[in-house]
């Protein structure tokens, strides 16, 4: 026990801080409202009588779209379609509807950049549940959270449900169809020899491309601009400065023995998160210890990778330069190769200029040397083009291209539009040049650089169409808004890698009076006004294949039996030419030899969002209340900054900064980052939305008005100056909820072994390292209980849990979990089933960081269960702590008893508080899982290990007059985990795969001393660090 003043010398200096686990600075430094709320069951406010006329207008309103996007059962369906058998169902054909029983239809989702192949399942013709299609070679069964969420969007009580058009100043009214092509064909027919111009974001689909070319040949002044605000541009053009041709290749992630992420965000919020996790975990499969690999990580802020690393690092963006440089000096020497730069910096000068410990640089060269060939080193895309120049040529010394991929290779379709491009149009909308714009499914208003002055040179152009599925901000400034399709609702192509194509088929008719986007031109092609079908983009869509795909792919079926296997399937394999990486070009290099180092004050480092991404998904509660998978904060961006930077700053949590970046300015609260580079600041985008829906806007601070279209190495680093302006913004984060009682909190985390952790050299010398000496006899006054048939158990590698968050989505969607809003959150009230535990340990200034998921660990001796008095949680006979929602009288004591706390309660009833008033004068039916029971207020809630699931696969088994096998049910959040982190099972099979994990030797159970026997284990996490550190 520290004497009170030697912990107030430690409180005073971080650095002092011995090795112990924290989950924040609140519980590092014993912030006493910390230890106030950790002696309460529950949160001040909590148990309060909910009343929404106490809300503020803005907080009622996003209050009542919370409740919409999360109340009152589905009843859409798609008995309507006009294509009826046209569908193909993926499990069988032709479509046949069997009430209570589920279909499922193998489609594309383009919520991410990545276009995920999806299986959709649908009840009496609703989609209600989004899982990967475990034929996409991609994804393989796998889906990215955003593709999940995508259910919620199409149930959306704010889409667009008719065209509109402007009547005044942000004024609009409906408008037939008819009309809305009379005028546009009108405006298209006269625009002369004035530009139409159609601004479109990331064009994947080859058959979208051949109408935007279509419609350009029709009307021949028509040009096509495209964007997305996160791109791999400037590495794409340092790549083809190295060698020559192509774009950035992809990485066999699984094979390399060493990775060095410089400012990468592999595991996150870059490149294809889902592939590069899946990958990634290969490399840390505790049955194949040999084949550890080892990830360092260098970078501004902690990230998604940055926390799953073995060493890491931080150090601001600006130095990343120099850092290359100083390793490719050390790596030349150690090899034996001269290197082509003039510009050398060793590692112990580097390591005294930026304060750097030498001991891990030297590690890193070490492992590199060792390991040249089987190591990788991957630049961020918010680095700049010299910085992605110099890790090609230290890739290309080490012999690691043999690392890049060759099978397969990212496809653009349609490049970018360029800054001059931007520029020339910017000029002619101002010059009264352009007649027509037409907002392709995009949002330009929002994503370009506030310096373009878009906005202002769109009032210039005489027709502005907007075709969206929500109001925007580029909508709210067009003439005439078109609703669209949502992807569950529309036919496509994609092609987003060399390889395959995936299909995308609709699940259910459209909901309201909207139209596919591509049909939108096709009819305007045809020149009528009346020319609009359902069938118009469908069979454009079959006439390309059949004429232009079909033939080359020698298939033996005949066309429309093809057709349709391929509608089942939802995906195809072609043969593309092979990927040729080439030999390095040093004249890439004369770009280096005139860098000067950085000397600003501050780095401002502007990121992509793990879950709203740009911004598209600001309306999405689901995403928004998603913990962010770091600093475990919802609804909210923020600039994350250092412990020492702040002081500096006098800043606290929640403070308020003006960053300045030349002339632009930005106001946005503070949240001090364990392990952030000093002087750094990182922000991310997609907030700040002014139009997108009660839900989304004005969630959040802008910072795109820090963007500028003239930095264009990299748009996303800048130079900035900070200050503390007056006034907070209150943080809601669900990082304080559900911690251990004060007197345990400092180490409580390894003091109860909660967290386990290792070395591999631990492993390697003593499998059963975990459990020595811990080996006690635990009595308990129960008897013991035999489950002769199944009993359902689950395990956890926290080896390959990255912590993305996929599992939380997965189980919210599946088991119909509420929405609460930022005001609930910070009051404790996330109903989440399953959290993810961060937990810190070592410094502030450079933690290790922990993950834990965690959820109902259905224990055999479960202590809710004894103190519930009207028995509304019980065990079942194949070992399941389960719920009766109907016995539920809300006392709680179930919750006060779980030491998981993982219990939730229902403070008010969602569908009460429901306004018909709010859905746009129609009834909506929502988005309920009919399996699932709907909880009122007052009731108790948790996990249930996906019970219904349970029942599908014994009702499967009990027709098919076989046994249930532990392996014929799979969880949701088990389908979800890209890692396959979650293995679920029968704990009785000792022949199953799950067994093995279940009996690991880096097997353990929470709380195992508390004998309560939990049905969830652990496989504890092995860091690969040295051998001589363990």
């Amino acid at each position: 026990m520290l004497k009170k003043d030697e912990k107030l010398s430690k409180q005073e200096n971080p650095e002092m801080m011995d090795k112990n686990y924290w989950r924040s600075f609140e519980d590092l430094y014993n912030n006493p409202k910390t230890i106030e709320a950790s002696h309460h069951e529950f949160k001040e406010g909590v148990t309060e009588e909910f009343n929404p006329s106490n809300l503020s207008n803005i907080s009622r309103r996003k209050f009542l779209a919370l409740v919409g996007a999360s109340a009152a059962l589905a009843g859409a369906g798609c008995a309507d379609y006009p294509d009826k058998g046209e569908i193909i169902p993926y499990n069988k054909k032709p479509e046949e509807v069997t009430i209570g029983k589920a279909n499922h239809y193998a489609s594309t989702s383009t919520a991410c950049s990545h276009t995920c192949g999806v299986l959709i399942k649908t009840r009496e013709g609703r989609p209600i549940k989004v899982d990967g299609n475990p034929d996409h070679p991609v994804s393989k069964g796998k889906v990215c959270l955003k593709c999940q969420a995508e259910i919620l969007n199409l149930y959306d009580p704010e889409r667009l449900t008719d065209p509109l058009q402007k009547v005044g100043v942000g004024s609009f009214e409906k408008i037939s169809w008819k009309k809305v092509d009379e005028a546009i064909l009108a405006s298209l027919t006269f625009a002369g020899d004035k530009e139409i111009a159609i601004v479109a974001q990331n064009i994947n689909s080859p058959s979208t491309l051949k109408v935007l070319d279509d419609f350009a040949i029709k009307f021949p002044t028509t040009k096509i601009y495209s964007y997305e605000l996160f791109n791999d541009e400037v590495k794409n053009t340092a790549w083809k400065k190295c060698y020559g041709t192509g774009s950035f290749p992809l990485i066999k992630w699984n094979e390399a023995k060493i990775i060095v992420a410089l400012e990468s965000d592999f595991l996150g919020s870059e490149g294809n998160r889902v592939e590069n996790s899946a990958l990634f975990v290969e490399g840390r499969d505790v049955d194949k210890i040999k084949n550890f690999n080892r990830l360092y990580v260098i970078e501004g802020n902690l990230s998604l990778t940055g926390i799953n690393s073995d060493y890491r690092i931080p150090l601001r963006p600006h130095a990343q330069l120099e850092l290359v440089f100083s390793l490719i000096s050390e790596v030349s020497k150690k090899i034996g190769k001269g290197s082509s730069l003039s510009n050398s910096l060793s590692l112990a000068d580097f390591s005294n200029k930026y304060n750097v410990p030498l001991k891990k640089l030297n590690s890193l060269v070490s492992d590199l040397v060792k390991n040249a060939g089987k190591s990788i080193v991957h630049s961020g895309t918010t680095l700049t083009e010299e910085v992605h120049i110099a890790v090609n040529y230290l890739n290309n010394m080490l012999g690691n291209n043999s690392l890049f991929r060759t099978d397969t290779a990212e496809v653009s379709l349609f490049p970018f539009t360029q800054k001059s491009d931007w520029d020339n149009l910017i000029s002619k909308m101002n010059a009264g040049e352009v007649d027509t714009i037409i907002h392709f499914n995009s949002n330009p208003v929002f994503h370009l650089a506030d310096d373009y002055d878009y906005e202002q040179a769109l009032s210039k152009v005489s027709t502005v169409i907007s075709l969206s599925e929500k109001e925007n901000e580029s909508s709210h400034l067009a003439n005439y808004v078109l609703p669209i399709n949502h992807d569950f609702e529309s036919w496509g192509d994609y092609k987003t890698r060399t390889g395959f194509y995936s299909l995308q088929q609709p699940v259910i008719a459209p909901l309201y009076n909207s139209r596919q986007k591509e049909s939108i031109l096709l009819s305007w092609i045809d020149g009528r006004s009346d020319s609009y079908s359902e069938k118009l983009y469908h069979e454009y869509l079959m006439k390309r294949w059949k004429d232009e795909v079909y033939p080359k792919l020698d298939a033996t079926l005949p066309f429309d039996r093809f057709w349709f296997a391929l509608l089942h399937d939802g995906v195809i394999n072609v043969k593309d030419a092979p990927i040729s990486i080439g030999s390095f070009n040093s004249s890439a290099l004369a770009v280096l030899n005139s860098y000067k180092a950085d000397s600003s004050k501050y780095s401002i480092v502007l990121k992509n969002n793990y879950s709203i991404g740009d911004g598209r998904f600001a309306d999405n509660g689901w995403l928004q209340e998603l913990p962010h998978p770091v600093s475990k904060i919802t609804w909210d961006n923020y600039a994350a900054v250092s412990f020492k930077t702040a002081k500096e700053l006098t800043l606290k949590n929640n403070d308020l900064v003006e960053i300045k970046v030349g002339s632009r300015k930005l106001k946005i609260p503070v949240f001090l980052q364990p392990g952030s580079a000093d002087n750094t600041f990182t922000i991310e985008l997609g907030y700040g939305r002014r139009k997108t829906g009660i839900v989304g806007t004005d969630v959040g601070f802008d910072a795109s008005s820090l963007l500028s279209r003239t930095n264009s190495s990299s748009p996303f680093l800048l130079n900035g100056d900070v200050s503390k302006v007056g006034g907070t913004h209150e943080l809601a984060t669900a990082q304080e909820h559900h911690m251990f009682d004060n007197e345990l909190t400092k180490d409580a985390a390894i003091k109860r072994k909660v967290v386990r952790e290792g070395t591999v050299a631990q492993y390697l010398k003593n499998p059963k390292f975990l459990h020595d000496g811990s080996e006690v006899e635990l009595h308990t006054v129960y008897p013991f209980i035999e489950y002769p048939g199944v009993k359902w158990g689950m395990s956890i590698d926290l080896n390959k849990c990255l912590g993305c968050g996929d599992c939380v989505v997965a189980c919210t969607a599946e088991n119909n979990v509420p929405i609460v809003g930022k005001d609930q959150v910070a009051k404790g009230r996330e109903m989440q089933w399953i959290r993810i535990d961060r937990y810190y340990s070592g410094s502030v200034d450079d933690p290790n960081t922990s993950l834990q998921p965690m959820l109902c660990q259905h224990c055999d001796h479960a202590p809710c269960e004894n103190v519930c008095p009207v028995v509304a949680t019980s065990h079942s006979p194949d070992g399941l702590n389960q719920m009766a929602y109907n016995r539920c009288v809300g006392t709680r004591y179930c919750s006060n008893n779980c030491p998981y706390k993982v219990r939730r309660f229902n403070y008010f009833n969602y569908r009460d508080f429901f306004k018909d008033s709010y859905q746009q004068n129609e009834s909506f039916n929502l988005i309920y899982n009919p399996e699932v029971t709907v909880r009122s207020r007052g009731v108790m809630e948790k996990c249930t290990f996906c019970i219904q699931r349970i029942m599908d696969a014994r009702e499967e088994a009990v027709r098919q007059n076989k046994n249930l096998k532990g392996s014929d049910v799979r969880t949701a959040c088990q389908d979800a985990c890209p890692t396959n982190a979650i293995q679920f099972g029968d704990i009785n099979d000792k022949e199953s795969e799950f067994h093995k994990y279940r009996n690991h030797d880096l097997g353990y159970y929470v709380l195992e001393e508390l004998n309560i026997k939990p049905n969830v284990t652990y496989i504890a996490k092995l860091r690969n660090t040295h051998s001589e550190e363990a």
